[in-house]
């Protein structure tokens, strides 16, 4: 049966379409955590310092939960909500920050001035400005990436969802999500080599685009591009037989 079902996808593959004009390599990265030196121990310092944090410092406090987990990462999906919210006890203003959608923006300069705008209208109506517990300060750090290629390198678009199933989670989230701050626009790698080096899939490109990251771990986001490639590239009785027969 796997033969047959092989066999019947073979005949089936896009193949005027489906050579890339340029391969697609896939890279991974390894973050160097560095201390900035700058510490807050409550709101006020806080925001202070804030304003003044430059782009990768806001990239490691946002990111670094979807990062290092392949779960979802918890109630407040980043540092500075997880520390306003467990630290400081301030539950309102940590979901806030948690519910900002990271998505819309392009620029981390942008983000960090939307986080400090939210901080500094909540300060404006609290009652008191509480102190974290010794030891429970907020430390500012900043990453340094080393980006390596890994050894999947790809000429088509059957290639590309072979290899995705392989690679690291490390190099997804290098892709999808370093990607779409480092081009400044909301794109990722996979849509811009999909888009730009194959022919005939720029719907395939757009709904790769149009995925939010942040409502995924990343194993979730992985099937979903999965699912997309093959949802694009096999017949619907292809797809109706594999789901029934449970061969994908």
């Amino acid at each position: 049966m796997d033969r047959i079902m092989e066999s019947t996808e073979q005949s089936f593959k896009l193949s005027p379409f489906n050579k890339s004009k340029r391969p697609f390599c896939f890279l991974t990265s390894s973050v160097l955590v560095i201390l900035t030196g700058k510490k807050a121990h409550h709101l006020k310092g806080f925001v202070e310092k804030l304003r003044t944090m430059d782009g990768n410092v806001i990239f490691y406090h946002i990111h670094n939960s979807y990062r290092e987990y392949h779960f979802a990462p918890g109630k407040y999906t980043n540092d500075f909500a997880y520390w306003i919210g467990e630290a400081l006890g301030e539950s309102t203003l940590a979901e806030k920050i948690a519910n900002i959608e990271i998505g819309e923006f392009t620029s981390l300069i942008a983000l960090r001035d939307k986080i400090v705008a939210v901080v500094e209208q909540y300060l404006e109506s609290a009652v008191e400005i509480r102190r974290s517990a010794p030891g429970k300060e907020f430390y500012f750090c900043r990453n340094i990436s080393f980006v390596m290629p890994t050894k999947y390198e790809v000429n088509s678009l059957d290639e590309f969802c072979e290899a995705i199933k392989k690679v690291g989670m490390r190099s997804l989230y290098y892709h999808f999500f370093e990607a779409r701050l480092r081009l400044g626009h909301k794109s990722n790698d996979f849509s811009e080599w999909i888009n730009s080096d194959l022919t005939g899939y720029d719907d395939l490109a757009e709904k790769i685009e149009r995925l939010n990251p942040y409502l995924y771990t990343l194993d979730e986001l992985r099937d979903k591009i999965i699912d997309l490639i093959e949802e694009k590239t096999k017949l619907p009785i292809v797809r109706k037989m594999k789901k029934w027969l449970h061969l994908s």
